[in-house]
């Protein structure tokens, strides 16, 4: 066969064996007019017996790059395919290369829906899945990140996956298509390019099939996932409290384990892949051992409460209680809430609203160290205990806000009021009351 016929035979037997293309069903390729997105194009369009559209992205990071989604748009109707052409209009900055995969997927999905299409499909080759397990390895990765970059990811597939970038550009050379070369592919400012254009090679240089060999190692670790993470399942299920993990039992599991189980624990509460890595999941399973305390990670933080092994999202974080006078009436803004106060009868209290005697002039702090309240049968109770016995995280006690006068705490909002200032029913009081904002 030519090269032609042996690359769509390729193609063909790898999306079938990892069902990338489902018969008759829309796909909707991402094509950029590179080389590995041009190949991606022909070769579909060739082999596939459903709709084809083609989604080409105008970033706006170039000033040729309107033009050359144009070119890709024109390329997709010659060859009888349905074309959308999407301007993102992005700005160079800050990790501008993950926001502009970020914005062209999230395009990808928008045309994919609108136009009832099943999957995706991206040009990534055998190179790229090479270059991307290097990178993990370098930055320090897991089983799951060696296993690169999978063929098909929920509705995304990756036909291209069995080719290298040198087979896919030589095809596109020998049936005389047209491609361009993106100049951000080679910026050495960029961690891709460096493996790029530094570790592939001299990984070639060593052994000439050193990108297979890559594939190939995350082929097999992808077979014995089934295994593995059945053993991680089973794991979970003994482990798991709530939404976190009993960090004596965690503590019990074997180390291999017990990896996985604190990846999962990152990455079910949002935090980003380098919470993922081995050195910072060493310091989570350090947390677990140690049965206390809290560690930062990135893009967030684990911490043991009560002997559960938690991990939070930065962002879901609550913010700390800000001191401010409370007039009477008044009102006091606080994150996510409204505090208010208002003079009348006293009525029943509830945990969100409180009938209190003040003393003086009140104020919403945070809890501090030494504060206390009133127990209705005699004796006090620290504030710090009240909130552990409430289940509030001492991390997050700090966002708990607090009606005191002077020195003396009234009120522990949405959780109980000092018996010494509770108001008796029908007697003139003021109304603290905790809202939603």
């Amino acid at each position: 066969m030519g090269a032609g016929s042996t690359i769509e035979e390729r193609v063909r037997t790898y999306c079938a064996r990892h069902g990338l293309l489902p018969r008759r069903q829309g796909v909707l390729l991402m094509v950029s007019g590179g080389a590995d997105s041009t190949c991606l194009m022909h070769v579909v369009a060739r082999i596939h017996d459903g709709p084809v559209h083609v989604l080409s992205v105008d970033h706006g990071l170039r000033a040729d790059s309107a033009g050359e989604a144009s070119d890709v748009a024109d390329a997709a109707r010659a060859l009888g395919l349905t074309a959308h052409v999407e301007a993102l209009g992005l700005a160079v900055g800050p990790a501008t290369l993950e926001r502009a995969r970020d914005a062209r997927h999230a395009a990808a999905e928008r045309v994919r829906v609108r136009e009832g299409l099943n999957v995706i499909a991206t040009g990534h080759t055998l190179t790229d899945n090479a270059e991307t397990i290097l990178f993990r390895a370098a930055r320090g990765t897991g089983r799951t990140g060696a296993l690169g970059i999978a063929p098909r990811r929920d509705r995304l597939v990756r036909p291209l996956l069995g080719l290298t970038r040198d087979e896919v550009r030589d095809w596109c050379i020998a049936n005389a298509l047209v491609f361009i070369d993106d100049p951000s592919n080679d910026d050495p400012s960029t961690a891709r390019a460096r493996v790029r254009h530094g570790l592939v090679p001299a990984l070639e240089a060593v052994h000439p099939s050193a990108q297979r060999n890559l594939a190939r190692l995350a082929d097999l670790l992808a077979d014995e996932a089934a295994v593995v993470d059945a053993a991680a399942d089973a794991a979970w299920h003994r482990t798991a409290r709530g939404a976190g993990i009993e960090a004596a039992a965690l503590a019990r599991e074997p180390v291999a384990i017990a990896r996985l189980l604190a990846r999962r624990l990152v990455a079910a509460a949002g935090l980003p892949a380098a919470a993922g890595e081995s050195a910072v999941l060493d310091e989570v399973l350090a947390r677990a051992a140690a049965g206390t305390g809290m560690s930062e990670v990135p893009g967030g933080i684990v911490a043991v409460d009560s002997g559960v092994l938690v991990a939070e999202a930065r962002a879901t974080q609550p913010a700390a209680v800000a001191e401010a006078q409370l007039g009477v009436p008044g009102a006091v803004s606080l994150p996510g809430l409204e505090m208010r106060a208002a003079p009348g009868v006293a009525a029943a209290s509830t945990p969100a609203s409180a009938w209190v005697r003040p003393t003086g002039p009140l104020v919403v702090r945070a809890p501090r160290p030494g504060d206390r309240i009133a127990l209705a049968g005699g004796g006090h109770q620290t504030v710090g205990r009240l909130l552990q016995a409430a289940g509030v995280p001492a991390r997050h006690r700090p966002a708990v806000p607090v009606v005191a006068s002077a020195d003396r705490v009234l009120w522990v909002a949405g959780h109980r009021v000092s018996a010494d200032a509770l108001a008796d029913p029908g007697e003139p009081a003021v109304n603290l009351l905790v809202v939603p904002s």
